[in-house]
């Protein structure tokens, strides 16, 4: 070590052999400070470079192949989001409506909507729930380890889909 700082320190007065000191030391790239000008102008030359080269101006969802992982990750954020939407629903109706809830199921029920719809509908209330629950058993399955090879990670991901729509059937059929 000492060997090399004394060469290092040869090397800095001799201005040839400058570079050679630091080239194995730096690891990172030097930024230099931009005025606002400058930042304009490099930003209007990279899109016209771009423009020239026929680049796209920004990765877009066609050109991505989705993958089963991602869209699980994906519908569990939207059966958070719609779970919570529902609630909020039920709940400033609930609040700012007059009436009861059994005065509002009976005013549904004049409608007499077929067994069909009200099957359907019970069935898009359950789902998310059923989905957004059982996929959460699958992510603490992940923090404790487990499941991360890719064929465990397909596995469980059908596993999850198929059991939340047997279970959101079933709550659906009551």
């Amino acid at each position: 070590m000492a060997a090399v700082l004394r060469m290092c320190r040869v090397e800095l007065v001799n201005p040839v052999l400058r570079s050679n000191c630091f080239s194995a030391t730096r690891s990172m790239a030097v930024m230099k400070p931009m005025t606002p000008e400058e930042h304009t102008i490099s930003k209007t030359e990279f899109w016209s470079k771009n423009k020239q080269l026929g680049r796209p101006i920004s990765p877009h969802l066609t050109i991505y192949k989705f993958q089963l992982t991602s869209m699980l990750s994906i519908t569990h954020r939207a059966t958070g989001l719609i779970q919570s939407g529902i609630l909020s629903g039920f709940a400033i109706a609930a609040m700012s409506l007059p009436g009861t809830f059994p005065m509002w199921l009976d005013y549904l029920n004049s409608f007499h909507f077929g067994a069909p719809l009200i099957f359907t509908a019970k069935f898009a209330l359950a789902w998310p729930v059923t989905y957004h629950l059982f996929n959460g058993v699958r992510h603490l399955a992940w923090d404790m380890g487990l499941g991360f090879k890719i064929p465990d990670l397909y596995k469980s991901g059908y596993f999850v889909v198929a059991l939340s729509v047997l279970f959101a059937l079933g709550i659906a059929a009551m």
